[in-house]
């Protein structure tokens, strides 16, 4: 498997996407409003990856948003939410050599399941955009 067999999955699978190069793009589900997933292949994993967003030093609530996504990873089956540095992602992985189409298919429906679902929830959490022209 390489990664013009994950390009024909996203095809297949007529997800909106952008390759940014040869190993690296962003897929745009139609269910998606303000979400992207990044997938990456680099051998022998395929990464995926939704980055929500960044929490700041006055981030309150810290520990209930926590145990909220903690709560949350029960439910999933493919990917689980994290944190990269202070970024506050969704993320998961697949053997690149074993990786067949339904197991694409099912990582990209949970994840994308997942932040319909969540997203909402997490919004008190999420920093306020500063608006234009404030």
């Amino acid at each position: 498997m390489n990664s013009d067999t994950v390009e024909n999955y996203l095809l297949r699978m007529e997800i909106p996407n952008e390759q940014l190069d040869e190993a690296t793009w962003v897929l745009a589900p139609e269910s998606l409003r303000d979400s992207r997933i990044i997938m990456k292949v680099s051998a022998p994993i395929v990464l995926f990856s939704a980055p929500l967003f960044t929490l700041n030093a006055s981030s309150t609530g810290r520990e209930a948003l926590f145990r909220r996504l903690l709560e949350f990873n029960e439910e999933l089956l493919h990917c689980s939410y994290g944190l990269q540095g202070e970024q506050v992602v969704l993320s998961g992985a697949q053997q690149l050599e074993n990786l067949d189409y339904n197991e694409f298919q099912a990582m990209i429906d949970d994840m994308s399941m997942s932040l319909d679902r969540h997203l909402g929830e997490l919004a008190p959490w999420r920093p306020v955009e500063p608006q234009e022209g404030a």
